[in-house]
């Protein structure tokens, strides 16, 4: 099959990137299968294993799909209407993007459902890039857009001080804690000026892993609709159990064998308690069997093939 995906964004990406580090693994595993892909993203974009047309615009996007291709994945650009067959997997919360007529995927059941459809694909991972660490430290980790105040970074400090434990705080600097209203709202530059916290700003490759390996759980208090959470599986596949709210996907990706839930601060007492119960080797093993990349790629051919079957996608 001629697939061709494409993706708003530079690949490979730098730093976080998630829905360029999908694509990217994507394309990858589909050409392993014995596919040809042609990958359309941003400027300066390059991938080892398929052809790339750099674009920047959306009617730069449309000319660049090849004629001869069998389908047009899009993952970004839903405004376009495509002349060709094509699947739309929406990677982030856009109320509005799920057209009447077109085919949409999302990255969860519950991210489908705030969209009021049904068709999902879970994200995939190269489980072979990550891995269990020599050692574990004493210390838990958050890792994400530290500024944004739906991802929690507020309460995991509150954590951290009742609980008297430290904490590792990655994916942006704590300068950046003065620049969003909320953020500069809350204190919580202020709050976290204390030996307990330890901020290493945007992370990616080694550095990466070893925080997610090493660390004793992985924070995740998050107060906001997850379409998915890669950094909490990426942390599982790096044997690292996740202590998470309930809220958006969370509820699907994490099971028994990889983390715990809470609410209350009680909740997160007795969740902290347990953790150390949780097996690193076990909590890598669930989400391995379960987000594969290979598995992700196997699931999209099944849509595309019921697309090009004439099939509307639920």
């Amino acid at each position: 099959m001629h697939i061709t995906v494409a993706v708003q964004g530079k690949i490979p990406s730098r730093g976080y990137g998630g829905t360029q580090r999908q694509i990217d693994w994507l394309a990858s595993e589909l050409v392993s299968l014995g596919h040809q892909i042609t990958l359309i993203a941003g400027p300066g974009s390059s991938h080892p294993r398929c052809e790339v047309r750099q674009v920047a615009s959306v009617a730069e996007c449309l000319a660049a799909i090849p004629a001869n291709t069998d389908i047009v994945h899009f993952n970004g650009w839903y405004d376009v209407e495509s002349p060709y067959r094509a699947l739309y997997t929406l990677h982030g919360y856009v109320p509005n993007a799920p057209r009447e007529g077109l085919n949409f995927s999302f990255v969860s059941a519950s991210h489908a459902h705030q969209h009021n459809r049904e068709t999902f694909v879970y994200n995939g991972f190269p489980v072979d890039a990550y891995r269990l660490a020599d050692r574990k430290v004493d210390r838990l980790l958050f890792l994400g857009g530290i500024a944004r105040a739906g991802k929690g970074l507020n309460r995991a400090v509150g954590l951290a001080k009742k609980f008297n434990f430290e904490l590792d705080i990655a994916g942006g600097s704590r300068w950046k804690l003065l620049g969003r209203s909320q953020t500069r709202k809350d204190g919580l530059f202020f709050k976290s000026l204390s030996w307990r916290y330890r901020f290493h700003g945007a992370v990616d490759g080694e550095e990466k892993l070893r925080l997610l390996g090493e660390a004793r759980a992985f924070l995740n208090p998050i107060s906001w609709v997850e379409p998915f959470g890669m950094a909490p599986v990426e942390a599982m596949l790096c044997g690292t159990p996740v202590l998470t709210t309930r809220w958006g996907a969370l509820a699907e990706t994490v099971d028994a064998e990889s983390g715990r839930f809470f609410e209350t601060d009680e909740d997160f007492a007795h969740v902290l308690n347990e953790v150390d119960s949780i097996s690193a080797r076990t909590c890598r093993e669930s989400a391995a069997e379960r987000f594969p990349i290979q598995k992700t790629a196997k699931a999209y051919l099944e849509l595309y093939k019921r697309i090009l079957d004439g099939e509307t996608l639920p």
